[in-house]
């Protein structure tokens, strides 16, 4: 009980300099977009503490880091989803004329660009998002059309290999 003890009065004792000396966390979310682009993390490290008129902590610069490493420029993401949306369509209609397993790449294409839509409404032009969606329903009808294709396989490899 008294190793217990001693051990948090310790901790306590090395821990309250460093709790004095804690920043204060910012939101980055909440402020007003900049309009300048940064080349780099560093002069967006930069424009953020002369924003906030004081230096980053060690972890506010890990989760600057991370904040801007995880959110995608908005006209990349827009072509992007465009992009996939037109993709998918494509390879759904593949899949149902040509090849069937295009199907599956049609899905997910589709279903990414339907789910970027979802997160940001707008990102996907007023064709796109027919495109994506019509990609999506060829796609599942080339999925059964795959899976009919091959019960038939399997019916006509089961019925002709006893036939020795």
């Amino acid at each position: 009980m008294k190793n217990a003890i001693l051990t948090i009065l310790i901790t306590l004792l090395f821990t309250a300099p460093l709790a004095s000396k804690a920043a204060e966390p910012i939101s980055i979310a909440h402020t007003e977009p900049t309009k300048e682009k940064h080349s780099s993390f560093k002069s967006f490290r930069k424009a953020t503490e002369k924003k906030i008129g004081r230096k980053l902590g060690m972890f506010e610069r890990i989760g600057l880091w991370y904040y801007t490493k995880l959110t995608p420029e908005q006209e990349v993401d827009k072509k992007k989803a465009n992009s996939q949306a037109l993709t998918g369509f494509i390879l759904g209609v593949c899949g149902l004329i040509i090849f069937p397993l295009l199907a599956i790449p049609g899905f997910f294409f589709s279903k990414s660009a339907l789910t970027k839509e979802k997160l940001s409404p707008g990102i996907l032009e007023g064709g796109n998002k027919g495109l994506a969606k019509a990609g999506l329903i060829l796609s599942i009808v080339g999925f059964l059309y795959l899976f009919l294709l091959l019960i038939y396989i399997v019916l006509i490899v089961s019925v002709y290999s006893f036939d020795y």
